[in-house]
């Protein structure tokens, strides 16, 4: 299948940049990233600490490698699988009612709590990583052309982070677990 490659071009920036940000968010986070991976409940105790630091090495290597043609095709298969793997272990946590444990996703401020969003979100992301698999149509990209693949990828990837804030579940302050003792609400 062909491809317009304004569009394979936006769809690996984008992918650039929510990898990137990923594996820059673990890397400042890493003390804690054993605890985030252990706490998914999905892999065995003793792969955790291996899972763990290797995810933001190359979650690097992946974001670095879908921007260069040679390799697009490659990384954005190993985004996929990565892709797939979080979405199924996103997935089997919702369904096992534990939607209030980090999805390790990003830095702290942004603590996402799991949920079908983050799952639908992840299948996105994948539709992007299969579009950066398809072969580029033959014409040249201008300057212009390139101007509107940056920034139609920041636009994706502000929408992207966006949404991620919105979907934000937001915790009760202590005034408000105070008020909901006294009314008997909570």
């Amino acid at each position: 299948m062909t491809l317009d490659p304004i569009l394979g071009l936006t769809a690996a920036l984008t992918l650039a940049l929510v990898f990137g940000l990923g594996a820059v968010s673990k890397f400042a986070a890493w003390a804690e990233l054993e605890g985030v991976v252990a706490n998914f409940r999905v892999l065995p105790r003793a792969l955790v600490p291996l899972v763990a630091r290797l995810l933001p090495p190359v979650e690097v290597l992946l974001a670095i490698g879908v921007l260069i043609p040679a390799t697009r095709a490659a990384a954005a298969l190993g985004m996929a699988v990565l892709l797939v793997v979080f979405a199924a272990a996103i997935a089997l946590n919702v369904a096992r009612g534990r939607t209030g444990i980090d999805c390790g996703c990003f830095r702290s401020s942004l603590k996402q709590n799991l949920s079908w969003w983050l799952v639908l979100r992840n299948g996105l992301l994948l539709g992007l990583a299969l579009a950066c698999v398809a072969t580029p149509g033959p014409r040249e990209l201008g300057w212009a052309d390139n101007f509107i693949v940056v920034m139609a990828a920041l636009t994706l990837f502000i929408a992207y982070l966006s949404v991620g804030y919105v979907t934000l579940r937001v915790l009760p302050t202590f005034e408000d677990n105070y008020q909901r003792s006294l009314s008997g609400r909570g």
